[in-house]
């Protein structure tokens, strides 16, 4: 728990407000769960690389153009 504390970790303030609308039309549009589908609008809408080995939600990386952090 100290090490998890010590993280630069940042809460997103806007998350909850995506899932009515953002984060549901991203799941449907790639066929993916509600939670990968909210890691996937936050990478898209923070323009950041999203880690996974998740092969689903590659496949909708790759077709949106969210990087893949290797």
């Amino acid at each position: 728990m100290e090490l998890l504390r010590s993280l630069p970790i940042e809460e997103d303030e806007e998350t909850a407000s995506q899932i009515v609308g953002a984060i549901i039309s991203v799941g449907r549009e790639y066929k993916l769960t509600s939670y990968d589908a909210a890691y996937l609008e936050l990478a898209m809408r923070q323009g950041l690389p999203l880690a996974t080995r998740d092969k689903s939600l590659i496949a909708a990386c790759k077709k949106c153009g969210v990087s893949i952090f290797r």
